[in-house]
């Protein structure tokens, strides 16, 4: 594998070995190396802060179980250019997929042993190694309350993705990179591994404006991807792959309840690396880290390079949807059989682990849009209660509390019944019925949400009673349909 060196240095990272700083890495220091414990990597962290001022480093806030969630600036915020791009890069919401973390870590240190060793010159980075640090101590997929994290970027009920909704809220970073791990055993009963090394992929929600999603594919992902083969290591489009053979295969969930969309919604430049996970934790986890540091390098280098026209067109698009919001909004869609392709791809076999070429018959490679809906001018829910009222502050949606008893024309949803949703391989149950239009006169303490904004998609999608990204099929959520009536009007000025 091809990767950059430093003038009379060793390829440290795969070899961990350090001849020049007393500081080394924690997993150099483990024999054999299992991993970065929370401890392990904080006093890592404040032995590199110590000894350089290239960084910022800061709590961004704590577990379920209180331990500490650290963000590192570089360069340190106050050289920081209102011109650059920046970068937000945030690893093991799944505390059972260690290896982002540990790249995170060789990042940071290659910018501790050389401040120029990467060409950043033109991007602000935001770098959060260990978001799940309760999974990541015993080895569990989700946190201390048995929460995915990757599922929680809606309803933020969990410290964890509140800190980076945070973080997103007060950085605005134009540029947002969510790095996890995948299995090898979807195909193994049928004499395959599914070992597609590096997988990466982009925002996919369709209301996300076409010009960024194209950008983000066209100008980020394939360029990156390109990069990082060039440097000797394996690299793909990020594909979920269920069953056999002849199951369709597709990309990332249109989904908004993961790191990926959840920002991307907001007129943001998203993606998700996704690493080789075998079934033990500690295999290979030195390359396992190089292998996902190799694909970080190649994202940062491209963005560094197009970190002018990023800036600028990310800036402008939500600008301009904050004058001027879609006048419609997709709240339902799925891959479907109108966009399946043949697929031809390599696996390796079981049977003598040598590569072997395989065609899909069913690669989906696009989501359709099923159902969108005219934007209201806001939402409208009356005594609204401490939990959505702590969905709204958390997601930052600008809202409004009356103050006094006011008339709104309104659209009501009546409830006739339940529909099942069997897209993207799950089941989600909506509400099925109509709209009623009336004049309504809601009290004092009703929440008003405006829709003319930024985050106009957004709130039309989680708002939405028939949406498939609505709040009803969260079950902290179900209350919404105990009646026949749903409880969050649609609202015209």
């Amino acid at each position: 594998m091809e990767v950059p060196v430093r003038k009379f240095s060793i390829i440290f990272l795969l070899f961990p070995i350090v001849l020049y700083s007393q500081i080394q890495l924690p997993l150099s220091r483990q024999t054999p190396p299992e991993g970065t414990s929370n401890s392990q990597m904080m006093e890592f962290l404040n032995e590199i802060i110590a000894k350089k001022n290239i960084f910022d480093f800061e709590i961004a806030g704590k577990s379920r179980l209180q331990l500490d969630i650290p963000v590192i600036f570089f360069p340190n915020r106050n050289e920081w250019k209102k011109e650059n791009t920046t970068v937000m890069i945030f690893a093991q919401q799944h505390g059972n997929e260690p290896s982002g973390k540990e790249a995170l870590l060789m990042l940071i240190y290659e910018f501790y042993l050389d401040a120029n060793f990467y060409d950043v010159k033109n991007l602000n980075l935001i770098l959060v190694p260990m978001v799940n640090p309760d999974g990541n101590e015993i080895h569990q997929r989700r946190n201390s309350h048995k929460y995915d994290l990757n599922r929680n970027h809606v309803i933020l009920t969990e410290p964890e993705t509140q800190m980076l909704h945070q973080l997103f809220e007060k950085y605005k970073p134009e540029v947002t990179l969510d790095v996890h791990e995948y299995g090898y055993t979807t195909w193994l009963k049928q004499g395959y591994i599914k070992n597609f090394g590096e997988q990466f992929d982009c925002i996919s929600n369709p209301a996300i404006p076409a010009k960024l999603k194209n950008y983000a594919l066209n100008e980020i992902l394939h360029p990156t991807l390109d990069l990082t083969k060039s440097r000797g290591v394996k690299a793909n489009r990020y594909l979920i792959t269920r069953g056999d053979l002849t199951h369709f295969v597709r990309h990332s969930t249109t989904d908004i309840n993961d790191g990926r969309n959840s920002f991307g919604i907001q007129n943001t430049l998203s993606f998700i690396l996704e690493g080789f996970n075998p079934l033990i934790k500690q295999e290979s986890i030195w390359q396992r880290g190089k292998f996902q540091l190799s694909l970080i390098e190649s994202f940062l280098k491209t963005c560094n390079q197009k970190s002018t026209i990023i800036n600028k067109m990310v800036t402008t698009i939500r600008e301009n949807f904050s004058k001027h919001p879609s006048d419609s909004v997709v709240i339902v869609a799925d891959y479907t059989i109108n966009f399946s392709n043949p697929l031809e791809i390599t696996l390796k076999k079981t049977s003598d682990f040598k590569d072997t070429t395989i065609v899909l018959p069913d690669y989906r490679a696009e989501p359709e849009a099923l159902k969108r809906v005219k934007r209201p001018d806001a939402y409208i829910v009356e005594n609204p209660g401490e939990q959505l009222l702590q969905l709204v502050t958390g997601n930052f949606f600008k809202h409004k509390i009356l103050t006094s008893n006011k008339k709104f024309r309104t659209e009501k949803f009546m409830i006739t019944g339940r529909d099942t949703l069997h897209y993207e391989s799950r089941s989600t149950v909506i509400p099925t019925g109509y709209y009623k239009t009336e004049n309504t006169i809601f009290s004092a303490g009703s929440l008003l949400i405006p829709t003319n904004n930024n985050q106009a998609n957004q709130i039309v999608q989680i708002f939405e009673a028939e949406s498939f990204y609505g709040l009803s099929h969260y079950p902290e959520y179900k209350f919404l349909l105990k009646n026949n009536e749903y409880p969050i009007y649609r609202v015209y000025f």
